[in-house]
C-alpha cells in the first residue's frame, strides 16, 4: 500500500479508538435534577444545549410533552422539588434565538404563591414593585407568568 493510504488507515484507527473516550458518559436523573434546579435558581450556569440534554435524560420517565408546547417546553410528570416546593413544568429561553442573547431558565411551582417562593429565595420587593435579587452577573426573579407562579434565572446581565 502506499503510504498515504497506510496514514488513512492508521488516523481511522486512532478516531476509532478515541471515539468512544470522547463521548461523556450521561448523567443520572439524580444528578440530572439537582443540576436543573440550580440553574433555575442561579447557582449554576449552564448553556441552553447543557440544560436541554439535561431534560432530556429525565425523558421518557419524567418530562413528557406537556400539551402543546414549543422547543425549550418540558411539562413534568414527576416533579422536581426547587425550594421545598414542587415544578411542573421548565423553561429554556435560548438567547441566541431572539434579540437580546440573554440566556434564562424558568420553573413554573404546581401549587405555592409567588409570595411564598419570593420568601424561599430571600428575595424581597424591590423599588420596582418586584422580586428580583441581583445574584453576581445574574438576576433571580419571581412572579406569576402563565397562571403559574416562575422563578427565573436570566444569565449575564452584567
Amino acid at each position: 500500500m502506499s503510504s498515504p493510504t497506510l496514514r488513512c488507515l492508521a488516523l481511522a484507527g486512532l478516531v476509532a479508538l478515541a471515539a468512544p473516550a470522547l463521548a461523556a458518559p450521561q448523567p443520572s436523573a439524580e444528578v440530572a435534577s439537582r443540576q436543573l434546579v440550580e440553574a433555575v435558581t442561579c447557582k449554576r450556569h449552564l448553556t441552553p444545549a447543557q440544560f436541554d440534554a439535561l431534560a432530556k435524560v429525565l425523558k421518557p420517565t419524567e418530562l413528557q410533552a406537556y400539551g402543546e408546547l414549543s422547543d425549550g417546553e418540558y411539562g413534568l410528570t414527576t416533579p422536581l422539588v426547587v425550594l421545598g416546593q414542587p415544578v411542573n413544568r421548565l423553561h429554556l429561553y435560548d438567547g441566541d434565538s431572539g434579540e437580546d442573547g440573554i440566556d434564562s431558565y424558568t420553573a413554573y411551582f404546581s401549587t405555592a404563591t409567588v409570595d411564598q417562593i419570593a420568601a424561599l429565595a430571600k428575595i424581597t420587593r424591590n423599588a420596582a414593585d418586584d422580586y428580583t435579587l441581583e445574584v453576581g452577573r445574574h438576576d433571580l426573579s419571581v412572579r406569576h407568568d402563565e397562571g403559574q407562579t416562575a422563578i427565573t434565572c436570566s444569565y449575564d446581565l452584567r
